[in-house]
């Protein structure tokens, strides 16, 4: 875990949170925002890459803050239509017909004139070839570029990189991967070898750990709970990972987890580290 405390970014959400009581006899599920704590320099980097349209690999385990960083990166530019998020698949034709659905979403011009009836394009996307839609989507970009967000990227194949190639050095286009480790970019690390355009996100210091816990604490309406063992046990397991830390405090509102005003961490700890296992 780092020494020294990098500060708040405010205004920005950290992870969809939710307002509740630990005597609830769920999981609080509806939405509210935390503020991101730390990661000040990560946000920085992000946002002058997407305003310069440069590639970036994100890299660090489940929870560190790759998608929350990006996601609010995204949320604080003016224009956000020239970004697409895609969710990762390992296969291809999958991962065609998502990034070809999320360009539709963005509102890209030449895509809806390339593609099908309005009513029938998602069916009509899910009917073509891998082979037509590669085909499809690089005409498309070319003339319309956007910055892609690959999002847990966990082993590449060729036939992926060999699409994303020809789209990362495309005039005007940018792609963002977030992954676990090098290894889990597979084919892909063949895209990522510079070392300027990797983001490496590290634990939180203790102060901003322990910051981000007490405003867990009071988002999630745990203060008449016993805190301090739980605090402790939460900040240790953590080890400095915010997604972690919010996590537990999430599952402390479920009755499952309390016995009067004592908190079990053994069963909530598995639970959480399933979440981040999976």
């Amino acid at each position: 875990m780092k020494e020294a405390s990098t500060g708040l970014c405010a205004g920005l959400p950290l992870l969809a949170m939710s307002r509740g009581s630990p005597k609830s006899s769920g999981v609080v599920k509806s939405e509210a925002s935390l503020p991101i704590i730390g990661l000040v320099s990560e946000q920085k980097r992000i946002l002058e890459a997407l305003e310069k349209h440069e590639s970036l690999l994100l890299l660090g385990p489940r929870g560190c803050g790759k998608s929350t960083v990006i996601r609010a990166a995204i949320d604080a530019r003016p224009a956000k239509s020239d970004i697409v998020y895609v969710p990762y698949s390992s296969a291809l034709h999958q991962l065609l017909i998502s990034l070809a659905s999320a360009l539709l979403q963005s509102g890209h011009r030449y895509l809806h004139q390339l593609a099908s009836k309005p009513a029938s394009r998602k069916k009509w996307f899910s009917e073509q070839t891998s082979l037509h839609l590669k085909g499809l989507l690089w005409n498309a970009l070319e003339a319309e570029p956007r910055t892609i967000i690959l999002d847990e990227v966990d082993g590449a194949s060729h036939p992926i990189f060999r699409f994303m190639q020809r789209l990362y050095f495309g005039k005007g286009m940018a792609i963002f991967a977030a992954a676990r480790d090098s290894v889990a970019l597979g084919a892909l690390s063949r895209l990522f070898w510079h070392p300027e355009k990797v983001i490496h996100f590290k634990p939180l210091s203790a102060i901003e750990a322990a910051q981000l816990f007490d405003i867990a604490v009071d988002r999630f309406h745990l203060g008449e709970l016993d805190i301090e063992e739980f605090r402790r046990k939460v900040l240790d397991a953590a080890d400095g990972n915010p997604g972690q830390i919010v996590e537990m405090c999430r599952l402390a509102t479920n009755s499952q987890y309390v016995s009067g005003k004592y908190i079990k961490f053994a069963p909530l700890r598995i639970d959480a580290m399933m979440k981040f296992l999976s």
